[in-house]
């Protein structure tokens, strides 16, 4: 059953008795959706409702949407929206929609295993103080190489908060990722979060960001609210990246960055900065401090590099608004 709304804040689902709310936002990812759709159809754990926020502004694509989540038999409540609010947008306004006590955000572009959420719940409710959950997600791709997408995230320093294992051979670190453990937090991607750890630490997503570093910004908020990040390996998934990063020579992040789009690079560097607001403090240490300025120093100059016109209406959406 679909039962599709506009875009009006609509609240009547916060009485909706549901283990877990599944929230989805597309934008023109109806290609992908089939599997993704039919990934959910297989879970073990069946107590949960999909929640999904059609972003294209696309009268045809919300058509497709519409019809393939008629077509899956999932019971769904799906939201079609007058403008693109982004990844941030859309699920900051599902996640008012209701008030499920686990959220299990997923991209378009991603399929889970049938134990996933089974999996994931189960390390959620083993511990009161832990905020939010993410599996083994690698990446999904033609061939047959198992290649990490993200096993948690990883806290280098302010300016680098990172995919964990994030582009190598799953075999090169198997130990590692067969353990289950805490972690920095999760990926925004395939992650799933307790809605009561959310509330304590200030909302979800704000949806002036957009898109980009919105997870790692949840991350250290939930961090400092007192709740943990666990990584629970027996959970599986696989999600397609748009691009992947290949070399690191200065020529190849520069083809990676141009490749791109604006708007995207635009709203990656300015959030990264509006963190460096929230959370650039002495209280750091001198250490963390020295490698956010290094790793800026040279993530600003790629920026410059690979679009000026980029760079400087980042600063001027930092400066003035």
């Amino acid at each position: 059953m679909v039962d599709p709304a506009r875009d009006q804040g609509v609240s009547q689902y916060q009485n909706i008795i549901m283990r877990v709310a599944i929230q989805l936002v597309t934008y023109h990812g109806s290609q992908d959706l089939p599997i993704l759709l039919e990934s959910l159809n297989q879970q073990i754990m069946k107590d949960w409702k999909l929640f999904v926020y059609e972003n294209s502004c696309d009268r045809v694509e919300a058509g497709r949407v519409q019809s393939l989540l008629e077509a899956s038999s999932i019971s769904c409540h799906l939201f079609i929206s007058d403008k693109n609010t982004g990844f941030d947008g859309g699920h900051q306004a599902l996640f008012m929609m209701h008030d499920a006590p686990y959220v299990l955000l997923l991209n378009n572009d991603a399929k889970l295993e049938p134990a996933y959420l089974e999996a994931v719940i189960r390390r959620m409710e083993s511990d009161a103080t832990i905020g939010s959950v993410t599996g083994l997600v690698y990446r999904w791709t033609d061939d047959q190489t198992r290649i990490i997408d993200t096993a948690g995230l990883d806290y280098h320093c302010l300016g680098q908060i990172v995919d964990r294992f994030a582009g190598q051979v799953a075999s090169t670190v198997a130990d590692a990722i067969a353990r289950a453990g805490k972690v920095f937090g999760v990926s925004g991607a395939i992650g799933l979060y307790r809605h009561s750890a959310i509330d304590q630490a200030g909302g979800l997503f704000d949806p002036n960001w957009f898109m980009y570093k919105e997870d790692a910004d949840l991350a250290i908020r939930l961090k400092r609210a007192g709740f943990s990040a666990w990584f629970e390996p027996t959970a599986v998934a696989f999600h397609r990246r748009g691009l992947k990063e290949e070399g690191h020579g200065l020529f190849d992040r520069l083809a990676n960055e141009r490749r791109r789009s604006p708007l995207l690079r635009q709203c990656s560097y300015v959030n990264q900065w509006r963190m460096y607001r929230r959370y650039f403090r002495a209280s750091l240490g001198v250490r963390d401090i020295c490698q956010t300025i290094a790793i800026e120093a040279g993530r600003s100059v790629l920026v410059f590099l690979a679009s000026p016109r980029v760079f400087f209406r980042a600063w001027r959406q930092l400066l003035i608004g």
